[in-house]
């Protein structure tokens, strides 16, 4: 019996997971559900605030290269002086608290921080940048 190494391992069971691994499973991955909800947030606040929105750049990476601020992980940095946020996937990911482990909260959680970090870069407050939007403790 000639077995396909494809669909066999040298045992003769198929295989158990992805090869590719954990992150590579699903539509994009993690990174990606990460960056739909962002653009979707800056979206959001470019129709609600197109005057203040304009040049805002909004760039994602997984951590911060530098120091953690009182042991605790940045989520975000603001260069204010070029209008400029930088998101730290992992942190904002990992660090959240939530009362409720799910699809609804996690995607809340992201949200909340892409305001406070547009709100830091802006200088403003984030209940007034995005008023239907910004639930900070749901």
């Amino acid at each position: 019996m000639v077995v396909s190494p494809r669909t066999r391992n040298r045992h003769g069971r198929s295989p158990r997971s992805d090869i590719r691994g954990i992150a590579a499973v699903g539509i994009g991955g993690r990174n990606a559900a990460f960056a739909d909800i962002a653009k979707d947030v800056v979206n959001y606040l470019c129709d609600v605030q197109p005057t203040l929105m304009h040049d805002i750049k909004v760039e994602m990476t997984l951590l911060p290269s530098g120091e953690y601020a009182d042991g605790v992980p940045r989520r975000w940095t603001a260069l204010r002086p070029e209008r400029r946020v930088i998101l730290y996937r992992l942190p904002i990911e990992r660090g959240a608290k939530l009362h409720r482990d799910d699809e609804w909260h996690r995607r809340n959680n992201i949200e909340t921080i892409v305001i406070e970090a547009i709100a830091d870069v802006i200088d403003m407050d984030p209940y007034e940048l995005a008023p239907n939007r910004y639930f900070p403790h749901a």
